[in-house]
């Protein structure tokens, strides 16, 4: 019988979900939920996920979150692995805990993150729990709002993205609002069909996941895990970029209005890319306004690196002294 293909890239960002086996309950009590979110931050501490959106129901879990390594496996190993242990071990119970190997659908972030976040946002409410999703306790609706009061969220939850996509001026509102709104078709129709497709985006997105699909087989038809991810160290960031560059601390973080700095758009990606920073820290680090400033610059950074060129080759020498 032939192994299923894992669809493990770096930068993917993942549908993952998981039910109790047979449907059995998961989460007997909020002590569970709770071993299972610091799993979460486990994850990202030894693996390096980012995470845009859970939440955890009684007899399933939906997550949404991105790996900046190609260890989707290995991550999930951890999280379901871990979790079944430390379950049995509370409950007195022994065997399996899940109904099997999770399902994840790769997203097509540009297009779906925020159809993405509310599909998951709205289980608590399709189920009747709670009339609104940010009122369910065990999902990240309710971190966000947190967030958007000046409270504080757990350090693995990765809010910029999703939230740069709402005005500044009325972020909080236009959250709830859109949080709040009915799923539109095309994504009710996508969750609600008998097989779920394995992506989830426009068709040029499908196709570029199609090649990398051809790809993993041409290479390594066992795919393996990976290593741990490690966190890089902002200083040494900062020593990289000022090396290749040749300037200083304060050349490389200075802004002059209307005058690019390509060594401070290049370290905010090497921040992000290869640190593991979240935007509100690369928007701390390099004092810039907001975090919706540090993505466009990423972005835009970004698209030049894939071009090729002697951008592609500055970020390659930045990558090759700090992974040494």
């Amino acid at each position: 019988m032939s192994r299923p293909l894992r669809i493990e890239y770096p930068n993917a960002c993942y549908h993952v979900m998981n039910r109790g086996l047979s449907y059995q309950t998961i989460f007997q009590g909020d002590s569970d939920r709770e071993i299972f979110i610091k799993l979460l931050g486990e994850c990202h501490e030894m693996w390096g996920i980012w995470v845009f959106a859970y939440c955890l129901m009684d007899n399933h879990y939906h997550l949404f979150f991105q790996t900046p390594k190609a260890n989707l496996s290995r991550v999930m190993r951890h999280l379901d692995g871990i979790y079944t242990q430390r379950y049995n071990r509370v409950h007195r119970r022994d065997g399996p805990l899940f109904r099997g190997r999770y399902k994840s659908i790769v997203v097509d972030k540009e297009s779906y993150l925020l159809a993405v976040a509310r599909y998951i946002h709205h289980n608590p409410v399709e189920a009747g729990l709670v009339q609104f999703p940010e009122q369910y306790q065990w999902s990240s609706g309710k971190e966000y709002v947190r967030i958007l009061e000046g409270k504080k969220v757990p350090a693995w939850l990765e809010v910029g993205e999703l939230l740069e996509r709402f005005p500044k001026s009325k972020r909080k509102e236009a959250f709830i609002e859109f949080m709040r709104s009915k799923i539109e078709e095309p994504e009710k129709h996508f969750y609600e069909e008998e097989h779920l497709k394995a992506v989830l985006g426009r068709p040029e997105f499908i196709e570029r996941t199609k090649k990398k699909i051809k790809e993993n087989k041409k290479s390594d038809p066992e795919m393996p895990q990976g290593r741990a991810y490690m966190r890089i160290d902002p200083e040494r960031c900062f020593m990289a970029i000022q090396k290749v560059y040749q300037i200083t601390r304060e050349e490389l973080i200075k802004s002059n209005r209307g005058k690019r700095n390509e060594a401070r758009s290049m370290g905010m990606v090497i921040c992000r890319k290869l640190g593991g920073m979240k935007l509100g820290e690369i928007a701390r680090i390099y004092q810039v306004g907001n975090y919706s400033t540090v993505s466009s610059v990423i972005q835009r950074m970004s698209k030049e690196i894939e071009v090729g060129g002697k951008t592609n080759n500055i970020y390659e020498q930045i990558k090759k002294i700090l992974q040494t």
